[in-house]
């Protein structure tokens, strides 16, 4: 299909009729690559909550919706100069259009389309290149596929990984032994302090590590809040606690698309590192997968020794900033080169302090 045959409608999330949102679900259900949680209207809805400045473009054919592109602006300078990025900003673990499998459009038609000067991705989800989508694919997202229940995967991962199955097993004793007897606990409802605390928890963990942290900003704040209040099973915020008697060792704040869970935000006791607290909490949610429906761990974009550990495979993540060919365009540019620049000192600052 060719841009001619387009038009656009840039609305808020909020506005999607429910026809819209059928149509959506559907598209997401075609592809699986699509069946995330970021890629919901749910979350693009909660981005609008969050930030007031989040928007969906309903791409149609006719009368017939061809796909979706959600996106936000960071600031209401950057809404203004037109200059955007994925929805859902750095807590957005995927990004992309969610459109039917045949869909084809190329970054310039979209961005024309959409009345936007520059979009600004990362964390782009392989398959998105099947919609004429170009991205740098540089990195990948390792995964668990659960698919035929925990005790399959783990008589694969003693097969294909025997010292790290018997190692994570005396981890296990060895917990047993300095703590008591360890239980996994799913928090449902997520309460307001049960949330606070898996927060505090992680940004000591940003501090002592001296990653950026992604929650000091008030907005991200408050989308997991929104998230937090309103759950539906396309995008729900789960909270899984490792246990020993009354000491929690770790956590893990996740969203879950149906059958499908984004590992999110992992924390844990850095004072039980003996035992490897975050190891053990995923071997547990592993354990109960089948309990709590889910049949496919994501860990998002990143390299991680424990991801690989416990991965069944991988799939490409990708990154582009697609630009118009306009004056906006250029202004665009030449800002977001000034925030770079600015950046780049307060980064190099927190990795040597």
């Amino acid at each position: 299909m060719t841009e001619a045959r387009f038009r656009a409608d840039v609305i808020r999330p909020s506005q999607l009729d429910a026809e819209a949102i059928k149509t959506w679900h559907r598209m997401q259900v075609a592809s699986p690559s699509l069946q995330r949680a970021f890629f919901t209207p749910a979350f693009a809805l909660a981005s609008e909550r969050a930030t007031g400045r989040a928007f969906v473009a309903v791409l149609h054919a006719g009368a017939a919706i061809q796909a979706f592109l959600p996106f936000q602006f960071r600031t209401a300078w950057h809404q203004r100069i037109r200059l955007a990025e994925r929805i859902g900003g750095n807590l957005s673990d995927n990004a992309g259009i969610i459109a039917w499998p045949d869909f084809k459009t190329d970054a310039a038609s979209l961005l024309r389309l959409c009345g936007l000067a520059s979009l600004n991705l990362s964390h782009i989800m392989d398959g998105q290149d099947r919609f004429g989508l170009d991205a740098e694919w540089s990195e990948v997202s390792c995964v668990t596929d659960l698919s035929s229940g925990p005790n399959v995967y783990f008589a694969g991962l003693l097969a294909r990984n025997r010292d790290f199955f018997r190692d994570t097993e005396r981890r296990q004793r060895k917990a047993l032994k300095a703590y008591g007897a360890v239980a996994l606990r799913d928090t449902d409802p997520i309460t307001t302090e049960a949330l606070a605390g898996v927060v505090a928890v992680k940004r000591q963990q940003y501090q002592r590590t001296q990653v950026s942290d992604v929650l000091e900003v008030p907005e991200n704040l408050r989308l997991i809040e929104v998230l937090k209040d309103s759950p539906t099973t396309e995008c729900k915020l789960v909270l899984a606690t490792l246990e020993a008697g009354d000491r929690v060792l770790a956590q893990h704040l996740g969203l879950q698309y149906n059958g499908v869970l984004s590992w999110w935000f992992p924390a844990y006791d850095s004072s039980a590192g003996g035992i490897s607290p975050g190891r053990l909490l995923l071997w547990h949610i592993i354990e109960h997968a089948a309990d709590s429906g889910v049949g496919l761990i994501d860990y998002g974009a990143g390299d991680a020794q424990y991801k690989r550990q416990f991965s069944t495979g991988t799939v490409r993540m990708g990154r582009a900033l697609w630009s118009a060919e306009n004056a906006r365009a250029l202004l665009a540019r030449v800002w977001q080169s000034v925030e770079w620049r600015l950046a780049r000192p307060r980064k190099l600052n927190a990795e040597q302090s």
